[in-house]
């Protein structure tokens, strides 16, 4: 077997090092995307999870203790599903709860994104984005960009520094 020389080395270096970035950038994007769809899917449930997260008894391994035999292994997976989505929601009310103060502090649009948000999402009586266009007299297109970006950041106060990395690159 020949030894390779100096040159050839520093080019399989370089192309392992081109392959190892592709490979991150293809799983950062892929870990971005994840993050936006959950964001968007949670805000899209957040009704029926509030709502079912309201009747779960926060204490479950007393419920378990009373009532189940504990080796159920089944039903300790179900209520720990329940646990976790209450927690999850009391989480998520919190993040919105930042990201209202966050929105407070800054221009009209982030105001406006907040708004949008809110009343697209979270509160009982749903607007359209045109109903949100004509309260603010900007487009139904404004809008829906504003859709897109308020969960764009509202992601970042439920995923942290890694959702923030996503918006500087």
């Amino acid at each position: 077997m020949s030894e390779l020389n100096e040159q050839t080395v520093k080019d399989i270096a370089t192309l392992v090092a081109q392959l190892v970035k592709e490979e991150r950038h293809k799983q950062f994007l892929h870990e971005q995307t994840w993050r936006l769809k959950n964001t968007r899917l949670l805000l899209k449930n957040y009704d029926i999870l509030k709502e079912h997260s309201m009747e779960i008894d926060t204490d479950i391994d007393m419920y378990l203790k009373d009532v189940f035999n504990q080796d159920d292994l089944k039903l300790r997976s179900l209520t720990g599903y329940k646990a976790r989505t209450k927690k999850m929601m009391e989480y998520t009310d919190m993040m919105l709860k930042s990201y209202k103060a966050y929105a407070e502090k800054r221009d009209d649009a982030a105001r406006r994104r907040y708004f949008t948000l809110l009343h697209m999402f979270i509160t009982v009586d749903k607007l359209t984005f045109m109903e949100i266009a004509d309260r603010f007299d900007v487009s139904e297109k404004t809008i829906q960009r504003d859709q897109k970006k308020a969960i764009e950041e509202f992601s970042i106060f439920l995923f942290g520094i890694v959702s923030l990395e996503e918006m500087v690159s």
